[in-house]
């Protein structure tokens, strides 16, 4: 088959985007802060997987882009048999332990056509990215850049150091840590795939090296073998440097790798003659292989192991070179045809193992409401809505009844009357409604405030004043103005 071409009219879109913002990262070599906050390693889902330098973003958009739906499952479960690729993304030095590799070649000889891809950690997209941007710094932050970039290579080897103290046999290869550095460039590169990478730019990092299984390996002993410590009458047993023996009758269990898993020359002879036959797809001048491939004709014949020296074809900040691009696309066109693909990640915890199928979090209806990206917007929309709950419905027991009015209260009819009154906006007629009460019910002359209002006359001349003046009665003493009367007035100015 032919090599995906890295060109931007064979890229998709999406893809072309990300190497494009990838490649802009590049060129931020003068930022202070030269983005150290951006380094999970092996993110395969979530926001980090395009934010991190170290996330296999780009490599997801690969297998999507060639018709391949990604997956991302947490263990080794039943779930897995409707897949037809495997990419163990290992967040620390440990490769898979025992009982995790032997599932996994169970798997492999299930269904023709399978791969399992793993590449190994000994490489920080990260500090790769700050060689190549280090000679965009100039003074203060050339001097904090070598600093930082020194900080983060000496994190690396103390990593490497705890974790694989010295070169071990891991069933599947060979580590061997003593090798030293390397760096190959397109030219350097050697092996059936090598034909299509001649002029791209970049240089691929190694300096742990992942040897296929040989015999001269065999030989290679580490030192808990070949120099046990004396034995002390006073110490306990280490009963832990072995893997605890696979239960089958338990649904779960936790595939741990450990430094000392092969802790005797027995175990030793026996793991390098179960060992797979090897075919190397891609080495440097020297012979240190980059890539690859597994296959035993007994166990599965038509299935494979793909092994990746580390994650340079595969993750973000690498793939802005052509040559780690032109080599992700190589490995996952390696794997073609296939429909799913799981991105699987583990860290120095192990893989677990299930005999349960693990429930697809994307197809599980309102469940996936609960898995981000999802989930970013849901829970705190659900934590809003119940506030609003809660500040809406704040009754406390039982309601308690309002008292009424009845409807035979004397008051009523009083109030509706002055309604009535105020809403025709006649005020002669309102009093004469109300002097008609004081003169029929109450039987009182009305207040002076409802007398009706006289027309003004013209002036009397004054002898015609005198003599009307005379002829008239005495005036009468002014009436006392009930309580009531006024409380009337006030009622009706309201």
């Amino acid at each position: 088959m032919t090599c995906l071409s890295t060109s931007k009219a064979s890229l998709p879109q999406s893809l072309f985007r990300s190497v494009i913002l990838l490649a802009g990262l590049s060129l931020c070599g003068g930022c202070s802060s030269w983005l150290p906050e951006m380094e999970p390693f092996g993110a395969v889902s979530g926001v980090d997987v395009n934010r991190s330098l170290n996330g296999l973003g780009v490599h997801r958009e690969m297998w999507e882009s060639a018709g391949v739906r990604c997956v991302y499952p947490q263990k080794l479960s039943p779930r897995l048999e409707s897949l037809e690729v495997i990419v163990l993304v290992g967040k620390s030095y440990d490769p898979p332990g025992k009982a995790a590799r032997r599932w996994l070649e169970a798997w492999l000889a299930r269904q023709p056509g399978r791969s399992v891809i793993y590449f190994g950690r000994d490489f920080n997209a990260g500090e790769y990215y700050r060689r190549k941007t280090l000679d965009r710094l100039s003074g203060p932050e050339l001097m904090q850049g070598r600093r930082e970039l020194a900080a983060l290579q000496a994190e690396e080897l103390n990593l490497r150091i705890q974790r694989v103290p010295e070169g071990t046999f891991c069933g599947w290869f060979f580590m061997d840590v003593m090798s030293g550095p390397l760096d190959s460039s397109a030219e350097d590169l050697q092996g059936p795939w090598s034909e299509q990478l001649t002029g791209l730019t970049g240089t691929w990092p190694l300096r742990t090296t992942l040897w296929p299984p040989a015999d001269k390996w065999r030989q290679q002993k580490p030192s808990w073998i070949t120099s046990p410590p004396p034995a002390d009458p006073l110490r306990p047993v280490d009963v832990g440097s072995d893997e605890p023996e696979e239960d089958p009758e338990s649904p779960m269990q936790r595939s741990v790798w450990r430094v000392r898993e092969l802790s005797t020359d027995e175990a030793w002879e026996t793991a390098f003659e179960d060992s797979l036959q090897a075919r190397v797809l891609l080495q440097s001048p020297e012979g240190r292989p980059y890539i690859f491939q597994l296959t035993d004709l007994e166990r599965f014949p038509e299935s494979q192991l793909i092994i990746v020296a580390n994650g340079a074809p595969l993750l973000n900040a690498s793939l802005v070179e052509t040559l780690h691009r032109q080599i992700g696309a190589r490995i996952v066109e390696s794997c073609l045809p296939a429909k799913r693909v799981a991105l699987l990640s583990y860290d120095e915890d192990g893989l677990l193992i299930s005999n349960l199928p693990e429930p697809d979090a994307r197809g599980a209806g309102l469940e996936m409401l609960t898995v981000w990206p999802l989930s970013g917007v849901t829970m705190p929309a659900a934590l809003l809505g119940i506030i609003v709950c809660a500040a809406l419905f704040p009754v406390l027991g039982r309601a308690r009844k309002l008292a009424t009015r009845k409807v035979s209260d004397f008051g009523l009819h009083v109030e509706a009357m002055g309604r009535m009154l105020q809403d025709s906006g006649d005020v002669e007629y309102a009093k004469q409604v109300i002097r008609d009460y004081y003169a029929k019910v109450k039987q009182e002359s009305p207040p002076y405030w409802l007398s009706p209002i006289e027309a003004k006359s013209e002036p009397k001349p004054a002898m015609q004043r005198t003599a009307t003046t005379a002829n008239s009665p005495e005036p009468a003493a002014p009436t006392k103005v009930p309580e009531a009367a006024n409380d009337s007035k006030e009622s009706l100015t309201d």
